[in-house]
């Protein structure tokens, strides 16, 4: 096997443990609001077949209530994650934009095109941070094709 395919299949390798690690150590380290902690049981009574329109419309206002409230703590949630992923992204996006070795430069754009991504997807809600985000990553690897070509 020569040294450029054993480079570009030790950088998937890692690519894969790095990107499984953020999103691991994510999961550890910040708790995803439950639908049952804002929406459980007891909060919404079971629709009786018989009941008023008055009761009806109760039920859902307190429905609404509570699924506004799971809803405001999880965009809160998915902001979070997604500047988690997006900064640990951009560090490796120019590690592996500006660094010599082959393995790093494999590695860092890869999982840091991931991870910024994975961000973005995440955090679909925020048209601005997701604008800025892709504009940021055009540039980068506009830099990297500019210094491809220029290498050619």
């Amino acid at each position: 096997m020569n040294k450029t395919a054993l480079t570009i299949l030790i950088s998937i390798v890692l690519t894969i443990i790095l990107v499984s690690t953020v999103n691991v150590g994510t999961s550890l380290f910040l708790d995803e609001p439950d639908y049952n902690d804002y929406c459980d049981d007891e909060r919404i009574v079971p629709l009786n077949p018989n009941a008023t329109a008055e009761e009806k419309e109760s039920y859902n206002e307190e429905y609404s209530e509570c699924r506004a409230e799971w809803d405001t703590e999880r965009e809160s949630y998915n902001q979070l994650r997604y500047y988690i992923f997006a900064t640990i992204g951009f560090i490796l996006l120019l590690v592996g934009l500006f660094h010599k070795e082959n393995l790093i430069q494999i590695t860092g754009l890869a999982t840091g095109g991931i991870l910024v991504f994975e961000g973005i997807v995440i955090n679909l809600q925020n048209k601005l941070i997701v604008f800025i985000s892709l504009l940021a990553m055009l540039v980068i690897f506009g830099i990297l094709g500019y210094r491809v070509v220029k290498k050619f």
